[in-house]
């Protein structure tokens, strides 16, 4: 039996190296390292780079899906061997992997680096290696979890703003001053929260040792209050955070104290519905204040709909008229505007003659009454195009 203190978890991993004759490292269900032996003389950057970041480094996650490892060894119950080299990585070493398993739920992983597909005897090491490594991750497991649990509690009364935020604030390390919530949301609901959980451990990095942020998944989103010294590299901080991870991500406005933090959280929340809204598989980020006048036209669609108004009225009705004659002229309306009224421009970008696109104009305004020669109607002719744009699918 193996303890978790550090003494006990570097036992662990030596006998489990001693038994298979490699370097090793654990890691648990959610690819953070657990422990790792000591020793570097067969080894190579991705291992390093895995004890170093205490976690497997975003660069190398990609192998895993190679020959569906990652799904492989979900489902399996006895070691795999990988050689990454013949899969593109030629920097990174072969290596044997035995699932970790707990009443027939995979727990974890052994990482072993060995030289070429592992021996009947390293594989019988490796499935006893596994039986010792299983309580002690079990055990990990059930503490992160509760760890988690508590920690989402603290940040739902902070995110619900009053006096439980003040209260919250109190028992949690969080530093006095202007705070602001940032909102993180995949692009497609995933099976596990781990990207989510991935991205929220990254923000600590990113943010910095000094900034001591809070934040735990909630209601299926990423949600995490930090400190604000300066709200443009906290936009900056965001950015580069949702650049690696791919989620959508909000950030709400700066209050004063955690009282308020409702506002910023609501704020944070808007931010992700619009940019999700607007599309782009890749992810997005924004601060509330450079969305802002797009979440109120947002805000307008919804409301309008919801009574039973329909805000784009001329533009709807042009748009029946091409939904219903295959016809383009929308379409042609909004490139032409787009391109500042340039009709050679908007032809190139729709690849037409400009006497077609003309055309298409004059019957624009023969059916809906789209008039492009009052500045008033103009205006509203774009305003329309736009709330358009922020409808719901």
């Amino acid at each position: 039996m193996y303890d978790d203190s550090p003494d006990g978890l570097l036992a662990l991993a030596n006998s489990i190296a001693g038994l298979v004759g490699a370097p090793v490292t654990i890691e648990d269900d959610a690819s953070e390292l657990i422990t790792y032996s000591p020793g570097q003389e067969y080894s190579d950057d991705a291992r390093v780079a895995t004890i170093l970041s205490r976690r497997v480094p975003d660069r190398y996650r990609p192998l895993l899906r190679n020959d569906r490892l990652d799904v492989r060894l979900a489902g399996s119950s006895v070691p795999l061997y990988a050689d990454f080299r013949a899969s593109g990585a030629p920097d990174v070493l072969p290596r044997a992997i035995m699932p970790i398993r707990v009443d027939d739920l995979s727990v974890g992983s052994i990482w072993a680096i060995v030289p070429t597909a592992p021996s009947r005897e390293q594989r019988a090491a490796l499935e006893e290696a596994a039986a010792l490594a299983a309580p002690v991750l079990a055990r990990q497991i059930a503490r992160r979890r509760g760890e988690e649990a508590r920690r989402a509690a603290a940040v739902r009364a902070l995110l619900g703003g009053g006096p439980g935020a003040v209260e919250a604030a109190a028992a949690l390390p969080l530093a006095p001053g202007p705070l602001a919530v940032v909102a993180l949301r995949p692009v497609v609901a995933a099976p596990s929260g781990e990207p989510l959980r991935r991205a929220l451990a990254g923000l600590d990095g990113l943010a910095g040792p000094t900034q001591n942020t809070i934040h735990a998944e909630a209601d299926g989103a990423g949600y995490a209050v930090l400190p604000v010294r300066d709200e443009r590299r906290l936009a900056r901080v965001v950015r580069e955070l949702q650049d690696r991870s791919g989620l959508v991500a909000g950030v709400g406005r700066t209050v004063p104290g955690p009282d308020a933090l409702d506002r910023s959280r609501a704020d944070a929340d808007l931010v992700v519905r619009l940019l999700t809204r607007l599309g782009g598989a890749g992810g997005a980020a924004a601060h509330i204040r450079d969305v802002h006048l797009d979440a109120l036209l947002m805000q307008t669609v919804d409301l309008a709909d919801e009574s039973g108004h329909d805000p784009l009225g001329a533009i709807a009705e042009l748009e029946r008229y091409d939904r219903e004659r295959g016809t383009e002229l929308l379409d042609s309306l909004a490139r032409y505007l787009a391109a500042g009224e340039d009709a050679r421009l908007a032809a190139r970008q729709l690849h037409i003659h400009p006497n077609t696109l003309r055309y298409r104009l004059r019957r624009a305004h023969e059916i809906a009454g789209l008039d492009l020669t009052d500045p008033a109607a103009k205006f509203e002719i774009q305003l329309r195009l736009r709330l358009r744009a922020l409808r719901l699918p």
